[in-house]
């Protein structure tokens, strides 16, 4: 398994490329069109597009890979909001893309992608629908936190649908997961959990 981390051109998320046969790639919050660039640069067919949550900065970019066959996937909690003006596309005064999602997931299933092993994990606060996904890669741990758990800070709790108290809780179970973790965010730099249990003083409460 390979994984990939494009930065966001501008305003935007991270976005991260999984690979297990460097043919086809699962993508994570596809941020903008430049995705489906770094996709050919690597030789990559976008297979399925997985999402965190449905806020702009984190979809702009589905609806080109949809376009070229990718499957959208999200956590079910999440679906009712896509679409809505809880995506924030209005806000924030972003051209609206629409896509639509093939198949959801639920909290605490494991599923396969392209090839690829996930874990769904429900992490309402950022948004009620908001997710994170578990990857198993040989000894090393994944953890795709979206915008729940970034380095030395957490996702925002005051667009629709988020929750301060959702979000506390939803820190708790990141808190009490075993062992280490790697952490690709939504935003900002990777991190590991052991880091964010010590230093995080959201974790530290």
């Amino acid at each position: 398994m390979k994984k990939y981390k494009i930065y966001p051109k501008g305003f935007g998320a991270n976005t991260y490329l999984l690979t297990a046969d460097e043919k086809t790639a699962v993508v994570i919050d596809p941020s903008g069109e430049h995705v489906s660039r770094e996709l050919s640069a690597r030789g990559l067919t976008p297979a399925f597009v997985l999402l965190t949550h449905c806020h702009f900065d984190h979809v702009f970019g589905v609806s080109a890979l949809q376009k070229q066959g990718a499957k959208v996937v999200c956590l079910d909690l999440e679906l009712p909001l896509v679409g809505t003006r809880a995506d924030l596309f209005e806000l924030f005064g972003a051209p609206r893309t629409a896509y639509t999602v093939e198949r959801t997931v639920k909290n605490g299933e494991e599923f396969t992608l392209a090839g690829l092993r996930f874990t769904a994990m429900s992490l309402p606060g950022h948004t009620a629908g908001s997710a994170g996904y578990l990857v198993e890669n040989g000894e090393e741990k994944w953890l795709f936190s979206g915008d729940t758990l970034f380095e030395d800070s957490i996702g925002r709790t005051d667009f629709p649908t988020g929750s301060a108290a959702q979000i506390r809780q939803s820190l708790l179970r990141l808190k009490s997961l075993e062992g280490d973790w790697q952490i690709f965010a939504g935003h900002g730099e990777d991190t590991t959990l052991n880091r964010e249990r010590k230093y995080n003083m959201f974790l530290a409460e």
